[in-house]
């Protein structure tokens, strides 16, 4: 007999574990499913505004190196015009300085595509903050589903359920063996999480 309860003990023991576990796996894979989906979704932008700011550091250096040169470099020029025109080469002369003034106009067009790229970085993150909102809201009815069929199986069919068989056995049996904290004991206790968490969701504490 007492094989028998331990053997029963046991497999009512496994059935608690295998809904407990039930219930980690659901959560497990709407979590994954929602990161997964998210992850895939932006990650062509997170290359993308990597691109941009490893070529925005290039630009911000090479401007910084040309803006230390271009005095030089336009003396430079200046003096190779001089010699040029002094040849009578007046065509090449200009053409010198013209070259020195489009040197002289790089820095403020590097600093044009950094802003360039400052723009769209901030658009990316927009749009990072667009798939967030979509993926969640898609998402969402998934998880609704599941913690409403979990609500269900735990609300209506195993604490009502027992409880219609506690009445139904006392029928049956002619006893009066059900009290009150039989049925209120069934459930944790004010001290526990379980408790604490049920009181939040379902006790005006949202």
């Amino acid at each position: 007999m007492n094989a028998q309860l331990e053997t029963q003990d046991t497999e009512v023991q496994d059935v608690a574990e295998e809904i407990a576990g039930t219930l980690q796996a659901a959560f497990a894979l709407l979590i994954e499913r929602r990161d997964r989906q998210y992850a895939e979704a932006i990650e062509p932008l997170d290359v993308e505004r990597d691109t941009l700011e490893q070529e925005s550091a290039s630009i911000g250096e090479a401007r910084v190196n040309l803006e230390r040169l271009l005095p030089a470099k336009a003396r430079e020029a200046a003096r190779a015009a001089d010699a040029l025109l002094l040849a009578g080469k007046r065509e090449a002369s200009e053409a010198k300085l013209a070259e020195a003034a489009e040197a002289a106009n790089a820095p403020e067009a590097m600093k044009e595509r950094q802003r360039e790229i400052s723009a769209r970085c901030e658009a990316i993150e927009q749009e990072k903050k667009a798939i967030a909102r979509r993926i969640f809201e898609s998402w969402y009815p998934d998880a609704q589903r599941v913690i409403r069929a979990a609500e269900h199986g735990l609300l209506v069919i195993l604490l009502d359920g027992v409880e219609d068989s506690m009445n139904d056995y006392q029928a049956r049996t002619g006893e009066t063996l059900i009290k009150l904290a039989h049925r209120t004991n069934l459930t944790a206790d004010e001290r526990s999480p379980e408790w604490q968490a049920a009181n939040r969701w379902y006790g005006g504490g949202r």
